[in-house]
């Protein structure tokens, strides 16, 4: 018995002699790392788009002769092209179809008529869409003598002051090549210094069926444009209404302007300030609710 068992201690020692060769001699494994790769191709669709954020502003519990304070929008280029030559027109024309000012309404005044806005490179605000209608009573005091034959006249209304406009040419039509507006610079006091409109920096740029189209650049109404309605009841006061097509061609203002008219590339910005101011004479309640557009060309 002890012959075996030292037989098999022998074989045993023998074999952990072995396999301890082999594992001496084995080449011990070598760890890498791997990689490879993908291609990757997006083709991004040509789209042009903008947004125009916030979606609604509201001013509540302006007083009359009051600003109702600033607020900011911000239209992006939301698309994949540039877009270029940017605009914004307000609907006041047709939420303010009818000469409001005896109703005590305040639905009868469009809210787009105290909205002001300006760009990133502008000093001042200026009406995004405002009409004033013919005054239909005398002013006394006034002096006409700047205009032919006038016709028609009323207030421009700048918050808490009044400039007294007459409008004339001899006939109710004031479409006519030799339409004119003219402007008092001075705050209507009730005497006829203040109530003696000027022809002034005032030009008729152009006119069409519908309206002659005026650039002011004299003070109240300084770098804005004034159109008269053919049937001289109104006049509309705007800045950055470019529209060129249909009942309007307001771009024929020489003083009319894009909010911005170079490229807007994709992703980037441009930030308007706005506001409203109410002037004086505006009846208690909500203005008839308005729409700002904000246009861009992709061309």
């Amino acid at each position: 018995m002890r012959t075996n068992i030292l037989v098999f201690g022998g074989l045993f020692l023998l074999f952990l002699v072995f396999f301890a060769a082999i594992v001496l001699i084995s080449p011990t494994p070598v760890l890498a790392d791997v990689n490879d790769t993908v291609t990757i191709d997006v083709n991004v669709t040509e789209t042009a788009s903008i947004i125009v954020v916030p979606d609604t502003l509201n001013w509540t519990s302006v007083g009359t002769g009051q600003e109702g304070g600033v607020k900011n929008l911000t239209i992006k280029n939301a698309g994949s092209l540039n877009v270029s030559q940017i605009y914004a027109y307000i609907d006041t024309l047709t939420t303010e179809g009818a000469r409001p000012y005896e109703t005590g309404d305040p639905l009868a005044f469009s809210a787009g008529g105290v909205i002001v806005l300006k760009n990133e490179t502008d000093t001042a605000y200026l009406f995004a869409g405002r009409i004033e209608w013919n005054w239909t009573q005398d002013i006394p005091n006034h002096d006409w003598s700047a205009v032919t034959t006038p016709v028609a006249w009323g207030y421009f209304r700048n918050t808490s002051d009044d400039y007294v406009w007459v409008l004339g040419n001899g006939t109710e039509n004031c479409t006519s090549a030799d339409a004119q507006f003219a402007l008092e610079t001075d705050i209507d006091i009730g005497t006829t210094a203040t109530r003696t409109p000027t022809l002034g920096s005032i030009t008729r740029d152009a006119g069409d069926g519908n309206w002659s189209y005026f650039s002011v650049d004299q003070a109240p109404l300084n770098g804005a444009c004034v159109a008269v309605s053919g049937d001289c009841t109104k006049i509309y006061i705007y800045k950055y209404d470019m529209r060129g097509t249909g009942l309007y061609a307001f771009n024929n203002c020489a003083n009319a302007v894009y909010l911005q008219e170079a490229d807007l590339t994709p992703g980037y910005t441009i930030i308007l300030q706005t506001d409203a101011w109410v002037p004086n004479g505006y009846p208690a309640g909500m203005l008839n609710q308005t729409i700002l557009t904000v246009y861009a060309s992709s061309a």
